[in-house]
């Protein structure tokens, strides 16, 4: 019996490094934490127009100050992308990708971009920017439990409209690396297969749980790992990377978006008709059964984690104190459930799906 414990113990352990090791070098836009300065033109007044219609791109320009900004300006496409911000007219700005020309770029901060999500303010006002450094935040929390999980760089964006057509406005935004970028440095591929076509028993159990915990302390009933949008890639506000891009086991699922969350709590979050709560800080685990057997050495690897997740938010300036008091008692909520085994038997392993 010890030598079984031993090598129970010797497993996690290895389990636990994997998630946690330091991943290789990054991409120099990604390796700054620092919030970069940027100036965007482009007919922003049509570009919103279009955007519930069409993701078709815009000619624009960019010019970024600092960390090697030389007020040269550098053309670019521009393009809104996503679907609810975009399309259910629920903000009045949409959230952004920023096409580059590589060859151009060469030698600056955005040297081998080529395509880059740009997350915008939903609408105007310090409580929508208070929202968008919250989701902000709830990368950099996904950080801190597994480098397979997107860097994103803060930045302060101006928008000129080319036609002069717009008041000029100036966001708290964020830069999302590309997933090209963010499986290299993890040494995995991204594994393009569309909604249902793989399914639980080929995720990587380990991760699917670790990935299922994460959403279940932000309160995110907004993603899956194996289903999304019919026709789109899978999945829903995720990605699957794998030891190739053929790979079909051991699939790792890689979250993003997380802006309709509890932790962020947007007054235009729309609640799943199929989940009987009253409002969206409300949590409900959405963890298959067939990971339940994991989820003790993930409840230890966030428990492991915990100081350097509150410090995330700790450490931020921009939000107000009242934002962060309230963000890190949301986060203390899901810790008092994970440190009570009734809780944890009643709010996660009971509530598992399949």
């Amino acid at each position: 019996m010890p030598g079984k414990i031993r090598t129970a113990i010797g497993g996690l352990f290895l389990t636990t490094i994997a998630f946690i090791a330091p991943a290789a070098a990054q991409p120099r836009l990604f390796s700054d934490t620092s919030e970069i300065q940027l100036l965007l033109e482009a007919p922003f007044t049509d570009l919103v127009r279009a955007a519930p219609r069409s993701t078709d791109p815009f000619a624009g320009g960019v010019t970024w100050s600092g960390e090697g900004g030389d007020n040269t300006r550098y053309d670019l496409q521009i393009a809104p992308r996503g679907i609810s911000r975009r399309t259910r007219g629920i903000c009045s700005f949409p959230p952004l990708r920023l096409d580059f020309d590589q060859s151009a770029m060469r030698g600056t901060v955005w040297r081998g971009q080529n395509q880059l999500k740009l997350v915008t303010m939903c609408r105007s006002g310090a409580n929508y920017q208070q929202m968008i450094v919250l989701e902000m935040l709830a990368y950099r929390m996904f950080n801190e439990i597994t480098p397979m999980s997107f860097d994103v760089r803060p930045a302060r964006v101006t928008y000129r409209d080319a036609n002069g057509r717009r008041r000029e406005e100036t966001q708290f935004n964020f830069l999302i690396e590309d997933v090209s970028d963010m499986t290299r440095r993890n040494e995995r591929r991204a594994v393009e297969v569309l909604p249902n076509e793989v399914s639980s028993s080929q995720l990587n159990p380990m991760a699917a749980a670790r990935v299922t915990m994460f959403q279940y302390m932000i309160g995110n009933l907004d993603w899956d790992m194996t289903e999304g949008v019919p026709g789109e890639e899978c999945c829903h506000n995720g990605k699957l990377i794998g030891a190739s891009a053929e790979a079909r086991s051991d699939l790792i699922p890689v979250p993003y978006d997380f802006d309709m969350t509890g932790f962020v709590d947007p007054p235009y979050a729309l609640l799943p008709a199929e989940v009987n709560i009253s409002n969206l800080r409300q949590r409900v685990y959405r963890g298959l059964c067939r990971h339940n057997d994991q989820v003790p050495a993930t409840i230890a690897h966030f428990q492991a984690r915990r100081e350097a997740i509150l410090a995330v938010i700790d450490g931020e300036t921009r939000l107000s104190e009242s934002r962060r008091r309230t963000a890190r008692a949301y986060i203390e909520g899901f810790y008092d459930v994970i440190s009570d085994p009734e809780r944890v038997q009643n709010a996660i392993i009971r509530r598992c799906r399949g």
